[in-house]
């Protein structure tokens, strides 16, 4: 499979490889990048909700929570509510380019879809609150543990469960 990959990048010139990524009939690799590209998108909106939310909603910096248990529920809260913006921006970016939506009506896939991050983001923020809770980590580190479990969950959940490819 890597050896496909090579011989296609090797062969074609930018433009034939910038077609394929447009493309949803393309190498698992290059899906995944795609995957991963949307992936990114959707962690800058989840980061960038999550610290508005602790700068300016509810206090979850270790420089403006009165203490780590305020911090840390804040934190779990601030996380929630930013994991449905992020889910959202995943979902429409995955629909239109990564996967190929059909097998489902688009509600029944966006809910699938959500269903399928859910455990991600139950494991990420359950990490991220023991991280905060009983390490005494910073928020902005504590973020970092909610990330691996979503990107690891979610991919496979995705392909195999929602998407026709």
């Amino acid at each position: 499979m890597i050896k496909q990959l090579w011989r296609f990048l090797r062969a074609n010139d930018l433009r034939t490889i910038l077609a394929a990524l447009n493309s949803r009939d393309v190498h698992p690799f290059i899906q995944f990048f795609k995957y991963g590209l949307c992936g990114v998108a959707a962690l800058l909106v989840q980061a960038s909700v999550f610290f508005a939310l602790s700068l300016w909603g509810l206090p979850a910096l270790t420089t403006n929570a009165p203490d780590q248990v305020v911090r840390a529920n804040n934190a779990l809260i601030n996380t929630g509510i930013a994991c449905l913006f992020s889910n959202t921006v995943a979902y429409l970016l995955n629909v239109r380019w990564v996967f190929t939506p059909g097998r489902h009506s688009r509600l029944v896939e966006f809910l699938f879809f959500t269903a399928v991050n859910a455990p991600g983001a139950i494991a990420g923020g359950t990490v991220q609150d023991w991280l905060i809770r009983s390490l005494g980590w910073p928020t902005w580190a504590a973020f970092a543990g909610f990330v691996l479990p979503n990107v690891l969950i979610n991919f496979a959940c995705r392909k195999l469960f929602i998407f026709q490819r």
